[in-house]
């Protein structure tokens, strides 16, 4: 082989390298990403349960509020749409 040959493979060789060593730097930023995006998304997802957890909260607490105050008044509601949804599926069996 020539002198100019040799040395375009050799350069060729070189850039070869580079690039390997560029891919897994690439490799490894990718990893982080999914590894912090992951972390992240579970964070979010996390916060998201407790808020909705304080909102069910919150709404029990009301209901219960609301029982204790007017006992009579809730009683008949929850009579009257016991009969409604109860008449609802029922339905006439012949």
């Amino acid at each position: 082989m020539s002198n100019g040959t040799e040395a375009d493979l050799k350069m060729l060789r070189g850039e070869m390298a580079e690039l390997r060593e560029d891919i897994a730097k690439i490799g490894a930023t990718m990893q982080d990403m999914v590894r912090h995006g992951g972390a992240e998304a579970m964070q979010k997802a996390q916060r998201s349960a407790e808020q909705a957890q304080e909102r069910v909260k919150r709404t029990a607490q009301s209901v219960v509020d609301e029982i204790e105050e007017r006992p009579v008044t809730t009683a008949l509601a929850a009579f009257s749409a016991g009969m409604v949804l109860g008449m609802l599926f029922s339905g006439r069996r012949a």
